[in-house]
């Protein structure tokens, strides 16, 4: 039975998230005892103290790692490597929790350590609902869900009517076996701004693991960004998926995962072989456009993400590492990160 378990969140200078989520975390967790773990993914030195005076002040006993390097994979490691618990809660301080659903992946958790304690499965997760203050983006998000009831071609996005194994969960809003998550190696330093759970999941699927998705587990993920910022960050999140699949194409490929490269690649060769019937779709896709933002909004997003996929395959820009380069690489990282004893 879970009946203490550890917290690990990465911050950067989301000062007005953390301090309204930390309270939600505190009373959805009150009937266990928690540790919480900080790091502070931050390059300046002055946001980090500031947060990290915030937290003890919030909280009495908490570990607050400086991370001035601003790696996120190995942020996420740190949280790992330092939670003494058998499971950790891992999420992000844009995460708004909807009271009691926290406690249903807890709960999943201990139903499943009582009837198979041998199960496969290394995490449990729900769905994460995308909100935005951008009302074109919003209107991006709603579309998006409704269509992914019919066709699960978002994994942030996932739909579900029931219980589900999955192979894929955001890093932010996961229950996670730490002694299974070490098994298959954690989160990589490689992956130091964008993928880091990807690769995760993917190697945790290579190896037969699996995540328990229960819809009703449901939290809020705000994405108050600028369009620009928001199909820029779309734009890597489609470009990380080509290194990815690199680095573990030993073990196995996902290849559903290039699906938008593939189709951007079919409606290029279209528009080369069949222009007439390029501009019909294209003035079909305007008019749809023109009753429906939500739809605009999802078709530029494909092309963004896709678009992502093609640029790292023809122009890669992501730095591989050989294993004594990944080891060094860690090695200068764990020289960088220090627990804060900063006081009030």
């Amino acid at each position: 039975m879970i009946q203490s378990l550890s917290c690990g969140i990465v911050i950067y200078d989301e000062i007005k998230e953390i301090q309204s989520l930390l309270p939600k975390l505190k009373n959805e967790l009150s009937a266990y005892d928690v540790e919480w773990i900080f790091v502070l993914n931050h390059e300046q030195d002055e946001i980090r103290g500031w947060i990290s005076n915030w937290l003890h002040s919030q909280i009495g006993e908490c570990v607050c790692l400086e991370n001035p390097s601003n790696n996120l994979g190995f942020a996420r490691q740190l949280l790992l490597e330092s939670c003494t618990n058998e499971y950790i809660y891992l999420t992000d301080p844009d995460i708004d929790l909807v009271p009691g659903n926290l406690k249903k992946l807890i709960q999943l958790a201990n139903n499943e350590i009582i009837n198979d304690s041998n199960s496969n499965f290394l995490g449990y997760s729900g769905t994460v609902t995308h909100r935005s203050e951008n009302y074109f983006i919003q209107d991006t998000f709603d579309f998006m869900a409704q269509v992914s009831k019919l066709l699960p071609f978002a994994f942030q996005i996932q739909t579900h009517k029931y219980m589900v194994p999955v192979d894929h969960i955001p890093a932010c809003h996961v229950l996670l076996n730490k002694t299974l998550a070490m098994k298959i190696g954690g989160f990589s330093s490689v992956l130091k701004k964008y993928g880091e759970d990807l690769d995760f999941t993917h190697r945790a699927y290579n190896e037969d693991l699996r995540f328990v998705f229960l819809p009703s587990a449901q939290v809020y993920h705000w994405q108050n960004l600028s369009l620009a910022k928001w199909f820029y960050k779309i734009f890597n999140m489609g470009r990380i998926q080509v290194p990815v699949q690199k680095m573990n194409y030993k073990k196995g490929l996902r290849y559903y995962r290039l699906l938008p490269l593939s189709v951007l690649l079919f409606c290029i060769a279209i528009s080369i072989f069949y222009p007439n019937l390029t501009m019909l779709i294209l003035i079909g896709l305007c008019a749809a456009s023109a009753f429906s933002l939500g739809f605009l909004g999802f078709f530029l997003t494909f092309i963004a993400y896709s678009s992502g996929e093609l640029f790292e395959l023809l122009l890669p820009l992501f730095e591989y590492k050989s294993e004594e380069e990944l080891k060094a690489l860690n090695a200068n990282l764990k020289n960088q990160f220090f627990e804060s004893n900063r006081k009030l």
